[in-house]
């Protein structure tokens, strides 16, 4: 499986809950295993997850945050999940103050609509896979703040 099928898989995974593992054949080879990761009906600060209605598109990305890096202000208008595959993340919601710290091994289920930004915190950098679900014809899902 190529690099890009196996994160649209994970994204699958992830926006099914882990589904797919329960109408796996139960002949599935021994070294195979799907250990589901994260399933949530609510962002990290308790939002209903809805998905945009019509033709869509999942935009699968790798980001690194150098150390002690900031990230601007911004919000997600869409559905944004994220798997945090190296060095720990504060992220704080403007609008709320509620304050969310990630780590290695954590899925980062963003907030929608609300305005936050992250920092790195520690001595390595932060690597996110990164799963956006937008309309078909929206080309990102992060909005600036001015």
């Amino acid at each position: 499986m190529t690099r890009l099928g196996s994160a649209v898989l994970l994204a699958i995974l992830l926006t099914t809950g882990g589904a797919l593992a329960d109408t796996a054949p139960a002949s599935l080879p021994a070294p195979i295993t799907v250990k589901p990761l994260a399933s949530a009906t609510e962002t990290a600060s308790g939002q209903a997850i809805a998905f945009p209605q019509g033709p869509g598109r999942v935009v699968v990305s790798e980001y690194v945050i150098a150390p002690g890096a900031v990230l601007p202000l911004h919000q997600h208008p869409y559905p944004r999940v994220a798997y945090v595959l190296q060095g720990m993340l504060e992220v704080t919601d403007k609008d709320t103050g509620q304050e969310f710290n990630y780590k290695p091994g954590d899925v980062v289920i963003e907030v929608i609509g609300q305005r936050h930004f992250g920092r790195t915190t520690g001595a390595d950098a932060v690597r996110l896979i990164v799963f956006d679900t937008v309309p078909a014809d929206v080309p990102g899902n992060v909005v600036l703040e001015k």
